[in-house]
């Protein structure tokens, strides 16, 4: 692996996690020539569905990101998204019923200036809205891609988490801080 980055369990329990060269450290190598998206199937479960031969094998979804990072499955399981931190934008794939990923195409841009930020972690709520942090902000979009604007946030953030019982609380890690924002939808925790 290179750096493995973002991991999420996936609707059939599998572990699905993004591995760009983000975090490698000045003199640290590249141990494979791409930066891939990968599903790690799960090791128990006699009643999950997922047939023998895939439990704890590791299979490479897709390798057409240069800095895959955050990743989410729409709420019913049949959309993943994964940002592009080096391309500015978010890919969304179809979901098929072995975990295999097609019909990738960018689903929208964060451009932004060389400081701003980029697209990192991702969450989705119920609707099936996706919150994206990028360039100065939170920023928000429809399940059809359409950008229905941006939380703009004091430091850049990074990563964010829905929290609370009532999963209506978006936990926020920044720069140097760590945010709480209570929002008007409820977030999607599988």
């Amino acid at each position: 692996m290179n750096s493995p980055n973002d991991v999420i369990v996936g609707p059939d329990g599998a572990l699905y996690f993004t591995d760009p060269t983000l975090d490698l450290v000045k003199g640290e190598r590249q141990e494979i020539p791409f930066q891939g998206v990968y599903r790690l199937g799960v090791k128990s479960g006699v009643n999950s569905g997922i047939e023998k031969s895939d439990k704890g094998n590791l299979r490479l979804l897709t390798k057409d990101l240069t800095q895959p990072n955050g990743l989410a499955f729409s709420p019913d399981g049949k959309r993943f998204y994964v940002d592009d931190s080096e391309q500015r934008n978010i890919r969304v794939y179809d979901v098929g019923a072995d975990g295999n990923l097609t019909n990738g195409h960018i689903f929208a841009q964060e451009p932004g200036a060389e400081r701003d930020g980029v697209p990192d972690g991702i969450k989705v709520d119920r609707d099936g809205n996706l919150f994206v942090t990028g360039p100065k902000g939170i920023w928000i979009w429809d399940p059809q891609g359409h950008h229905l604007g941006t939380i703009e946030m004091p430091e850049q953030p990074a990563n964010l988490a829905w929290g609370d019982k009532d999963r209506g609380t978006l936990y926020i890690t920044a720069t140097t801080s760590m945010y709480r924002l209570r929002t008007k939808t409820l977030g999607f925790v599988p």
